[in-house]
């Protein structure tokens, strides 16, 4: 199986929070359930950004608080459960089971999207979709999103009939 590919470049971080939670209302309403999600970049490429708007996207209106300490948060979304963890401080795949991450996998309602992918190579490659942020100055950002299994796949391919401009 093949990867799916999307190039979209932002003018500004507004720009950047109107597509991720357009991005994440189109997953929704495509039934594109379950997903796993990997977000890689460096430090302030827009990850953290991305996945809160991807709540407001989904109707979510209370605090998002980045999850760099507690590496995890979950959301329930009426029906959708997102599950948003930081991996940064994470120092590898073990500590994965004490968060309890193969339960929220297993559940066929829920969206795991995390960031830092690199830190949990067995995680990273569940991954139905994969997002790389670019920092390209100015507030400017690139975003690169693979669809890198079947539905991950459907899924970028089901955005991209709604919406989702490819700029390759």
């Amino acid at each position: 199986m093949g990867q799916s590919e999307l190039i979209k470049s932002f003018r500004s971080e507004a720009e950047l929070i109107d597509s991720a939670g357009q991005f994440a209302q189109r997953l929704r309403s495509a039934g594109c359930r379950p997903l796993v999600i990997g977000l890689a970049g460096t430090l302030g490429s827009g990850k953290t950004t991305w996945a809160r708007a991807m709540l407001r996207g989904l109707d979510y209106h209370g605090r998002v608080p980045s999850p760099t300490y507690t590496l995890l948060e979950h959301y329930d979304l009426g029906g959708l459960t997102l599950v948003h963890l930081d991996l940064y401080r994470l120092s590898g795949d073990e500590e994965l089971e004490n968060l309890g991450v193969r339960d929220w996998l297993a559940d066929p309602n829920t969206w795991v999207v995390f960031e830092w992918p690199e830190r949990a190579p067995a995680l990273a490659a569940r991954c139905d979709l994969m997002l790389e942020f670019d920092d390209t100055g100015d507030n400017r950002r690139r975003v690169t999103l693979r669809g890198t299994t079947r539905a991950g796949i459907e899924a970028l391919e089901r955005s991209y009939q709604t919406g989702i401009n490819n700029e390759r």
